[in-house]
């Protein structure tokens, strides 16, 4: 908008500056002094307007995301009695932004007093200094009009600095805030590029691809399927601290592994980078799957609760997309493109097929949440993480984790708010479905669940032996890992 407001001021400047030029020479003069003083002052009186206009974008967005924490956090808050700390914080988020908008508002009001007077205080000079040439009969009085429209055409193209000054600081501060922003992508990115070959390799391969067969026989057949292998990971934190050093194994259909140790460990950081959210540190991970979505199936210790009704708690993330209402087809015309839902072919082959009511309703009775349809329907819509409590939320992620139905489940203290007999009940259930699943635990009861254990210390730079061991789930196992 603004390069069209410059580009009709440029040819308006030329049309009419030869037509005041031709009127009176000395007019023209005046009028290029007055508009390059009057911009020398807009730009001396409104010289702060972009770095205000820059905080007060900052300050706000910092007062609010202060309130997102509070709602996001008070419960706990409450408890810890800390409504009125938090009160005194959000307050100082707020006086700051406020004093921040004052000395705005006063320097836009100074430069608003200024622009004013400019714009009307020069006004009558055109008629003033043609009127005696036309009592002189020099010129027409027609003329008189057409000098004034002239002069105040030219006025305006010369002056769209002094006007356009407030929208021009705005627009600057919105630019200098998206620059920031760009330039700490463009340094992520590039420090990304230089580790790229330092990151942890994940490959995913056929299902089908991973038996062991040869085709004259001679090696018999493997029982079980390889699922993951995973093979010389050394797992470093952002700070290059190693967390884990030369780990390598292998896991089967039905091969359970338990991950054990101490906080800090590496444990959960392990189940990242084999998530593929973690990447630094070297090593290969490799899964044999149907799907890289439909075949594994992450769980976090706490689970994310989507915006919508239950039913679509439940379809999340497998058929998150075909509980999406859509338009007619009749206004399907004046839709955007990047508006619509384009299915990926790849995924609807790997999705099993979508559950239906009846299913939904047996999967809630089987992870003991089916008291929630008498007090919700399937398709009521609410704030889910604050109606559900943390172990509900945890028993609809594994309610989640059935209907899917994966190869391979990765399970990062999923059942850390739970019970032992719900927790119990729940390993039981997705050991029915034939759900091979590597899960991070401290509780002694979970060995039962476990075909081994995977136990990680705390790496020591000046200890040269490996942190990790790896060993079958046995009922004395868990007094070994103090010896580690």
């Amino acid at each position: 908008a603004f390069s069209l407001t410059l580009f009709n001021a440029a040819v308006d400047l030329i049309s009419f500056s030869n037509i005041l030029f031709g009127i009176y020479p000395p007019l023209f003069v005046v009028l290029l002094i007055y508009s390059i003083g009057g911009t020398a002052i807009s730009v001396f009186l409104g010289r702060g307007l972009v770095t205000l206009n820059f905080l007060q974008e900052k300050k706000e967005a910092d007062f609010r995301y202060g309130l997102v924490r509070v709602r996001e956090n008070a419960e706990s808050i409450a408890f810890y009695s800390g409504e009125e700390s938090e009160m005194q914080l959000l307050l100082q988020r707020f006086k700051s932004a406020f004093e921040n908008l004052t000395e705005l508002l006063i320097a836009s009001r100074n430069l608003d007093f200024f622009t004013s007077g400019y714009r009307y205080v020069i006004q009558v000079l055109p008629a003033a200094v043609v009127a005696p040439m036309y009592f002189s009969g020099k010129i027409e009085f027609g003329v008189i009009n057409q000098s004034v429209s002239a002069f105040n055409h030219i006025l305006g193209d010369f002056s769209l600095i002094v006007y356009q000054f407030q929208a021009i600081s705005a627009f600057s501060a919105v630019i200098n805030r998206l620059g920031e922003f760009d330039d700490i992508l463009d340094r992520s990115s590039s420090n990304s590029l230089t580790d790229t070959l330092e990151d942890i390799s994940i490959t995913y391969k056929d299902f089908r691809s991973s038996s062991a067969l040869e085709s004259n026989g001679s090696t018999p057949p493997e029982k079980y399927a390889t699922l993951l292998e995973v093979e010389d990971l050394i797992l470093k934190t952002p700070s290059e601290s190693t967390l884990i050093r030369d780990l390598s194994l292998t896991i089967k259909e039905k091969d359970n592994l338990l991950v054990m140790g101490p906080s800090g460990s590496g444990k959960t950081s392990f189940l990242r980078a084999m998530a593929g959210l973690w990447k630094t540190g070297t090593g290969k991970i490799t899964y044999y799957v149907k799907g890289r979505k439909s075949g594994i199936f992450f769980l976090p210790q706490r689970p994310y609760m989507v915006l919508g009704t239950l039913r679509q708690q439940l379809l999340y993330p497998t058929w998150a997309d075909d509980v999406v209402p859509t338009s007619d087809s009749t206004n399907q015309k004046n839709v955007l493109p990047f508006l619509t839902n384009m299915p990926n072919s790849d995924n609807m082959n790997d999705k099993p097929m979508k559950p239906t009511t009846d299913e939904l309703i047996k999967v809630l009775e089987d992870v003991r949440l089916g008291y929630l349809l008498a007090r919700f329907s399937l398709d009521s819509t609410h704030e889910w993480s604050s109606v559900l409590s943390l172990g509900e939320q945890q028993r609809l992620a594994f309610a989640r984790l059935l209907l899917s139905k994966p190869q391979l489940a990765l399970l990062d203290e999923s059942t850390s708010a739970l019970d032992e007999a719900n927790e119990i009940h729940l390993y039981q259930q997705i050991g029915a479905a034939n759900i091979t699943y590597v899960s991070i635990g401290h509780r002694s009861s979970l060995y039962a669940y476990h075909n081994r254990v995977l136990r990680i210390s705390t790496f020591n730079t000046n200890n040269e032996q490996l942190n990790w061991c790896i060993e079958p789930t046995t009922p004395e196992s868990s007094l070994n890992f103090t010896n580690l």
